[in-house]
């Protein structure tokens, strides 16, 4: 799971951070559960850092149509956007969600472990 302080560290490496722990259904964009500790997360981190602004990047892996994929990245972005905002109170004009689909692996897309690595959430501080 994410934690606050590994995330802005992560950020202030290698400019973005991956949020592990925020889950959706295969092929849904709507933000289980099971992520509320993540979204808690990034609650602090941004509660922490009140200047900071996020870009919030969604990720798919490549199976199925690359279109759809890509249009699944946005509306999973935008969904986690929406918690962000609606369950922990954080400030819409501090996260811009975005969707790369499969642009950017993390990992190959010829294993489902490398295709999980690449199914996740990014944080980008703009």
């Amino acid at each position: 799971i994410a934690d606050a302080d590994a995330l802005l560290q992560e950020m202030r490496l290698t400019g973005k951070a991956t949020v592990h722990g925020i889950y959706f259904d295969t092929g849904k964009a709507i933000v289980k559960e099971e992520s509320a500790a993540a979204l808690s997360e990034v609650e602090e981190l941004l509660g922490n850092n009140p200047a900071m602004k996020i870009f919030v990047v969604g990720h798919t892996d490549y199976v199925g149509d690359f279109a759809y994929n890509l249009d699944l990245s946005r509306r999973r972005a935008a969904a986690v956007v929406d918690v962000l905002v609606s369950q922990h109170k954080l400030q819409s004009e501090r996260m811009e969600p975005h969707g790369v689909g499969p642009l950017v692996p993390a990992s190959t897309n010829a294993t489902e472990d490398g295709r999980a690595m690449n199914r996740r959430v990014e944080i980008v501080e703009r």
